[in-house]
């Protein structure tokens, strides 16, 4: 099972002006997100629940993520140590 790294997540409370600049940075949230296809057991203490109703990104044919948050990408790859990962 492959899994769909998301890495940091921000708030979409970030101020801009009318060029695009970054008045008032937004927000990032805690911790290195990482979804799959489907729920995997030996990471059931790293689901989020309740799961976000809109993930950052979903699977082909609109296929919902299961997503789980780590404290760290370190926290991650050791858990999953087996990916080379990229964020």
């Amino acid at each position: 099972m492959t899994p769909d790294v998301i890495g940091t997540i921000y708030k979409r409370d970030g101020e801009y002006d009318e060029d695009g600049n970054v008045i008032t940075p937004p927000t990032k949230l805690d911790g290195f997100h990482v979804n799959f296809q489907q729920e995997v057991p030996e990471l059931a203490a790293y689901k989020l629940d309740p799961q976000p109703n809109t993930p950052v990104r979903v699977y082909a044919g609109g296929m919902t993520p299961v997503c789980y948050q780590f404290t760290s990408e370190a926290e991650f790859r050791e858990l999953w140590p087996e990916l080379e990962v990229e964020a």
